[in-house]
């Protein structure tokens, strides 16, 4: 699902895509980047015992993969 990410005085907000018009300032989150974030939340969640791990292996590894690389 598409999502907005929205600042409405001091609280942000994330919203649906689809059930929102755009305003000005919101960050604009595609499928593909709700998707990667939330495989991301679901990690970070079960590394604190929060959650099982996520099926999504591909994903998973991919960004491990990528975060070590960037942290040398």
């Amino acid at each position: 699902m598409a999502i907005r990410i929205r600042k409405v005085g001091d609280i942000t907000v994330a919203l649906c895509a689809a059930e929102t018009l755009p305003e000005s300032g919101d960050v604009y989150l595609d499928d593909a980047a709700h998707h990667a974030l939330t495989i991301k939340f679901v990690e970070d969640f079960e590394s604190e015992g929060l959650l099982t791990p996520h099926p999504d292996t591909t994903m998973r590894n991919l960004m491990t993969k990528l975060e070590v690389e960037d942290n040398g």
